[in-house]
């Protein structure tokens, strides 16, 4: 079975404890950046300099344990992470690498452990209820997990990243009804969520369920009322397989050096792409549409009108010309 989805991995940067001096800290902060631009090597080359006066710099172990970790050296970063719990047994970032180590090992009693003590430390961050409740999922206590999964949504009622995470935990543990349940609701408060799951290898053992096909290949999005909102057709219908309407609104975006995410949604019926514009083409009455909104605050009117004029018009040449070429 593959790890659950905590919201700690072993590679948390420590932040600087105020009773650093100013060298001290300036020092830490380097290394950190060097572990954030992934430069493992060189940070540790760096904090072994500062580990050489103070051997016993609890945040500078924590960061030297990161850099290790990073170039899989698991017994060195794990003997690391230890004597920075030693040093200081409140620093909660070593506890959440540790249980982030111990659930990589599948000691799960002891990720527990190491969760809980974090928990203390801190009993309002909002990590808490989801690393807890991963590692109880993976222990096969399926009650406690739902409970603290149902916590931690409570405590993110609008934050899509929320029930995403639950719903990958459900689906890794096996609990597809589950998974499917709360990817609906994340793809409900971001319709990105249904692009995420699509390559995020946290639902492969969904990916022969007819219910989460169907949930990937539905678009439920309403455009709000005050957004733009316009659409063309074109003679051209939508296909899937022949991509030619498509083909032609990606080329108009790129020839007009209109950024858009390259994560193209394509599924049988419609395809979506998202940047400043959300453009959705699908088939109406036989003929291809090519549907265009964006929020009221993104555009003036006459930024409106000249972005859709821009796109049709575009869109009709491009189609124009791969006809003739067909002929």
């Amino acid at each position: 079975m593959k790890p659950l989805r905590c919201l700690v991995a072993v590679l948390f940067l420590a932040t600087s404890a105020p009773c650093l001096s100013a060298d001290e800290a300036t020092g830490l902060a380097a290394v950190q950046e060097k572990l954030e631009a992934e430069l493992p090597e060189e940070a540790l080359d760096a904090v072994e300099a500062i580990l050489a006066r103070s051997p016993d710099n609890a945040q500078a172990l924590l960061l030297r344990s990161t850099a290790r970790l990073m170039l899989g050296d698991r017994q060195g970063g794990r003997q690391d992470l230890q004597r920075a719990l030693e040093a200081d047994p409140k620093l909660r970032r070593a506890w959440l690498n540790r249980a982030a180590l111990d659930v990589a090992e599948q000691r799960y009693d002891a990720a527990l452990e190491a969760f809980v003590r974090a928990e203390k430390l801190d009993p309002t961050a909002l990590d808490n209820h989801l690393n807890i409740g991963a590692v109880e999922l993976l222990s096969g206590r399926l009650k406690p997990a739902s409970e603290r999964f149902a916590a931690y949504l409570e405590a993110n009622p609008t934050n899509a990243d929320a029930p995403y995470l639950v719903a990958t935990n459900y689906a890794l543990a096996g609990y597809a009804a589950l998974a499917l349940e709360h990817l609906r609701q994340a793809i409900g408060l971001d319709e990105v969520a249904r692009l995420r799951a699509r390559s995020d290898g946290n639902f492969e053992s969904l990916v022969s369920d007819a219910r989460y096909q169907q949930l990937l290949s539905v678009d439920r999005y309403r455009i709000p009322a005050e957004y733009y909102n316009d659409s063309n057709t074109f003679e051209t219908p939508y296909d899937s397989a022949d991509r030619r309407l498509l083909t032609a609104v990606i080329d108009t975006l790129q020839l007009a050096r209109r950024p858009f995410d390259p994560r193209v949604e394509v599924t049988e019926r419609w395809a979506l792409l998202r940047g400043d514009l959300r453009i959705k083409v699908y088939n109406f009455g036989g003929k291809g549409l090519v549907q265009v909104s964006a929020p009221p605050d993104r555009f003036t009117p006459s930024e409106w009108r000249a972005r859709t004029k821009e796109l049709f018009e575009g869109i009709e040449e491009r189609l124009l010309l791969a006809n003739l070429r067909s002929k």
